[in-house]
């Protein structure tokens, strides 16, 4: 009896052991997990930024609502929403709200009372604007600037280390989580993403770079 009892015990040590080797095993290739979709720089990518030489040009056709935060706006959690492709919405990005920034808003909804709203440092609204808001109350803008892009093709993708070929995340300036691009969209300008329908309900093709 003591010699069958000393065998389960045995026996149950090995299993334990071999749990916490699986358990221990699955926390090691975690970090590995997060590095393989950390933001990729693509300033840093010279196949990419060859590309915007003889990019497409494009101006934003839409008018743009702009508007100053609210006091109670500020330090506070702002999500970015754009179309989920299906007749919904999806959330894009979380980013915070400063006092130097512009909350932007496109003029058609995504669906229902869901808006593309997203922030603008003031020196980039400026440069694309011209102006400021004065106000927390939504006015019209129309962009000046206009943009070069690339299309977002099984290439770019691959550049950008996509994981499902599908979609891929970019670094960006205004959120250290970076910024998902979609294939189908736009790269404008070598810094941040167009989602396909962004781009062709609110911009127009203006000509090419020959250079």
């Amino acid at each position: 009896m003591d010699m069958k009892r000393r065998t389960l015990f045995a026996a149950s040590l090995l299993a334990l052991s071999a749990q916490s080797y699986a358990v221990d095993s699955h926390k090691i290739a975690i970090p590995s997990e997060k590095r393989a979709t950390q933001p990729v720089e693509i300033q840093k990518i010279p196949e990419i930024m060859a590309l915007f030489d003889h990019a497409e040009t494009f101006r934003k056709k839409a008018i743009t609502f702009g508007r100053l935060p609210y006091n109670e706006e500020i330090d506070t959690d702002f999500p970015t929403y754009v179309s989920n492709g299906k007749g919904g919405y999806k959330l894009e990005t979380t980013n915070v709200v400063t006092d130097d920034v512009v909350i932007a808003r496109n003029p058609e909804p995504v669906v229902g009372h869901i808006y593309n709203q997203w922030l603008v440092p003031f020196s980039k609204w400026k440069e694309l604007y011209g102006e400021l808001p004065d106000s927390s109350d939504f006015k019209p803008y129309q962009r000046l600037k206009t943009i070069k892009a690339i299309k977002i093709d099984d290439r770019i993708l691959a550049l950008l280390n996509s994981r499902d070929g599908k979609t891929a995340r970019i670094k960006v300036s205004w959120n250290p989580d970076g910024m998902t691009v979609y294939k189908g969209g736009y790269l404008a300008n070598g810094e941040y993403g167009i989602a396909p329908e962004e781009m062709q309900a609110s911009y127009e093709r203006v000509g090419t770079d020959s250079r």
